[in-house]
């Protein structure tokens, strides 16, 4: 194992000419090195990875739901919404004096 100073690791891949001079062109035009936008490169396809994998999941799931289920989580949304325009997050009391709590 060929371990680096920040914890990476060397490797040895080939990749075709084409694919090359576009990492090189990348490469001069931000001033970065190779491996640099190879990583930001293989980062960006592996997040954009996981977040359509957890978009099929999502779907996946409340497709599953049975009709019973459905109108429970219809129903929990409407009850959290009408909950939420209660909160007093972002209202901010006039200076001395105390902001009421509805009941």
């Amino acid at each position: 194992m060929f371990g680096m100073q920040d914890g990476r690791v060397k490797i040895s891949i080939s990749l075709s000419r084409d694919l090359v001079a576009r990492i090189d062109r990348t490469a001069r035009a931000e001033a970065r090195p190779r491996s640099r936008v190879l990583e930001d490169w293989l980062r960006r396809t592996a997040r954009e990875s996981a977040a359509r994998d957890l978009e099929e999941a999502t779907v996946a799931y409340y497709e599953s739901l049975t009709a019973d289920e459905r109108r429970e989580d219809a129903a929990m949304a409407t009850a959290s919404s009408r909950a939420a325009r209660h909160l007093a997050v972002d209202r901010v009391p006039a200076a001395g004096r105390r902001q009421r709590r509805k009941r």
